[in-house]
């Protein structure tokens, strides 16, 4: 006989119990018990509010997000965490339950908060406590199995970019005889970083025309060329600022230093990006791309600032970096090019495949709230 379930209100299964503030002098990496925040662990205590097994709930900030856990723990003041009948619910169902409801769609406000009223009135459907666990046990060995082969595709991944990484770093670390040291400056017709002449680059008078306006985000999110652009400058725009030619290989210098990516079309940029635009009978864009980027940590390292690590343009002008002759270069630029082309191809079927375990996770648990497991 096909258990029975019956519909009811989040708020007749479970109870959402808003979460208590922790003094920093209560706090300490090396604590007995987690302390939680919205999304996760945040710290350590030796004090606990909570002694028993529950589930975390985002309540501001990452409005939410979900958090098993089966130890003594502290949730702060940014979340609630769940108490239940155990003679009629399981722990682990009614955490499997909470995210079938898409509890983020709930959040409103500038900071994201959720309102466990709005929860309460979300109606699901729940099957007698045997049933409950049948099915978890179900999902608990399906999902292990998720979780270890998403675990293993990672792992793949960084194979294959660790891969590339050591090849680039082996080439122009292990050079031969007849590299000349030589500044960005001396292989360029045009060198420097990109401005807004007069007026602050924020100012909205400038923005909202036809001139693509990149920032370091999309320098940093590129793969080898800047396909997208966050902003647009309009004429007055770009009185105020340049626009360089596409082909320009542009290097961040604020926030996440040493990024590198090379336009596919014209654009402006801020002054925490340079623009290099190469001299092609002393080099290429796409060599001096992969060399900067065997340099990224040494350049990285350069860093300095209180809110935010950045490197002057000086220290970009005076660095010296090794070139081989032109016909070397383009023999490395064959074989690193060819592997990165590889390892992008390897990184998409990789991210396809986590994708696709995304979907099947999201269709079990489909399958087992609507009692068809």
């Amino acid at each position: 006989m096909k258990p029975e379930w019956t519909d009811k209100p989040v708020g007749e299964v479970l109870q959402l119990e808003y979460g208590k503030p922790l003094d920093d002098a209560d706090r300490k990496p090396d604590g007995l018990y987690p302390v939680y925040g919205a999304n996760g662990e945040k710290d350590r205590s030796d004090r606990f509010y909570v002694d028993r097994p529950s589930i975390i709930v985002g309540r501001k900030g990452s409005a939410g997000e979900l958090k098993l856990t089966e130890e003594k723990f502290w949730p702060l003041d940014v979340t609630y965490f769940v108490t239940f009948d155990e003679r009629q619910h399981d722990l682990q169902f009614l955490y499997y339950l909470l995210s079938t409801l898409d509890l983020p769609r709930l959040a409103k406000g500038v900071k994201p908060g959720i309102n466990r009223n709005e929860v309460y009135s979300q109606v699901t459907r729940i099957p007698g406590l045997p049933e409950q666990r049948r099915i978890v046990a179900i999902l608990d060995e399906a999902f292990e199995g998720i979780a270890t082969t998403k675990a293993n595709t990672e792992k793949n991944l960084q194979n294959a970019r660790g891969i590339f990484e050591s090849h680039l770093q082996s080439i122009f670390t292990q050079r031969r005889d007849g590299w000349i040291e030589k500044r960005l400056s001396e292989v360029s017709i045009e060198f420097g970083r990109g401005r807004s002449k007069h007026r602050p680059r924020n100012d909205p008078k400038l923005y909202g025309g036809k001139y693509p306006f990149i920032q370091t985000g999309d320098v940093r999110n590129s793969s080898h060329l800047i396909t997208s652009y966050s902003q647009t400058y309009n004429e007055r725009g770009l009185t105020q600022s340049k626009l360089w030619p596409k082909g320009t290989l542009c290097i961040t210098i604020a926030a996440n230093i040493a990024e590198t990516g090379i336009l596919d079309f014209d654009a402006c940029f801020p002054d925490s990006v340079v623009g290099v635009v190469v001299n092609e009978e002393l080099t290429s864009t796409s060599f001096l791309e992969y060399l900067l980027q065997s340099f990224k940590a040494a350049l990285q390292a350069q860093g300095k600032g209180s809110a935010q690590d950045n490197i002057n343009l000086g220290t970009l002008e005076n660095q010296r970096f090794p070139f081989p002759t032109v016909d070397e270069q383009r023999s490395i630029v064959k074989t690193l090019t060819a592997l990165r082309e590889e390892t992008e191809r390897l990184e998409g079927i990789y991210r396809s495949k986590t994708v696709a375990l995304n979907e099947l996770e999201a269709s079990l648990l489909h399958h087992a709230f609507s009692g068809q497991l």
